[in-house]
């Protein structure tokens, strides 16, 4: 297993020290779902010295995941997600500990799932709010936060549920019936955006965001998974120093919710939303306006006639 004394992580030193790195090297991370955001976020956690990971992911890669998942290789089409995942860390620490759940989170498996995790990232599909009412739940129980990260056009957003705040998973997403809604309940209901995008870029073409409304899929890109990727590790490193009591400075302490932290790298715009819908809505606002009365924004291919003619369907 990789120490304070080997190499791969003495370019960690002088941003932190040994302590911190001590917890990095201890900690154990459950990740529910291996798509864009969530295979680099494993990654990048690995390359810093996570070595311990329960990883659960039923689907296998396919052609359309390439743009935004660097396992994504002709080797690896057709091969189960997390599967490929814990080859790529074993790659460069063989003594890597990983969990592959290849069934994904289910209600079999949740107890498994999150066993001895120290934080679990939710990178589960929204269109399925069973998975991330499960995964929340379960956390509550064993008294661990969950990290919630999305993103749109080259934004993204990060959130975290503690376990013991009145804000749960399923307050913040709308789940109606709430904390007591039996999961096949909650799996029948469809979350709304503005639950769970506190920001919306101001250079989207609207139409685009009606279709997703209508039930296409949000549009992704590697520029999008990157910043959740990187608002992701960065709330998971404030997660391990408060885990250790290292919070002795400044802007330490992660994001919970209901406040989002987000942050654009094309625009440029950040910011922390203590109120994601309003924050929602106004960026809607503005991307009316910016569409609709300058006509500023380009068009995008993407409407249903454009999906069915290349066949993204």
């Amino acid at each position: 297993m990789i120490t304070t004394k080997s190499p791969e992580v003495f370019r960690n030193m002088g941003f932190w020290n040994e302590t911190f790195q001590q917890a990095i090297l201890d900690t154990k991370i459950a990740i529910g779902g291996q798509g864009g955001a969530g295979f680099l976020y494993g990654l990048e956690l690995a390359r810093i010295g996570v070595q311990n990971f329960t990883i659960a992911d039923p689907e296998v890669f396919e052609r359309v995941n390439g743009n935004r998942v660097l396992g994504v290789n002709e080797c690896t089409i057709g091969l189960n997600k997390a599967e490929v995942f814990a080859e790529e860390v074993l790659k460069f620490n063989p003594d890597a500990k990983i969990n592959i759940l290849t069934d994904g989170v289910t209600e079999d498996n949740i107890e498994e799932f999150a066993y001895g995790a120290n934080l679990i990232l939710n990178a589960t599909e929204l269109s399925m709010p069973e998975l991330g009412t499960m995964i929340a739940r379960q956390a509550r129980k064993i008294d661990v936060p969950v990290l919630d990260i999305e993103y749109i056009g080259y934004a993204a957003q990060v959130t975290s549920f503690h376990p013991r705040s009145k804000t749960t998973f399923e307050r913040f997403m709308g789940i109606e019936g709430g904390e007591n809604a039996p999961l096949d309940e909650v799996k029948d209901q469809k979350i709304n955006t503005s639950r769970f995008l506190a920001y919306l870029p101001p250079y989207a073409d609207i139409k685009t965001l009606i279709e997703v409304q209508n039930g296409a899929s949000l549009p992704s890109n590697m520029l999008g998974a990157g910043q959740a990727t990187q608002l992701g590790v960065a709330e998971t490193l404030k997660h391990i120093r408060t885990r250790i009591g290292l919070n002795s400075t400044r802007n330490t302490k992660p994001i919970y919710a209901p406040k989002v932290r987000w942050y654009d790298a094309y625009s440029g715009e950040s910011g922390v939303s203590s109120h994601p819908r309003i924050s929602y809505y106004k960026h809607l606002a503005r991307l009316v306006i910016t569409n609709k009365l300058l006509r500023n924004n380009e068009e995008a291919s993407y409407s249903q006639h454009d999906r069915e003619f290349r066949g993204d369907v």
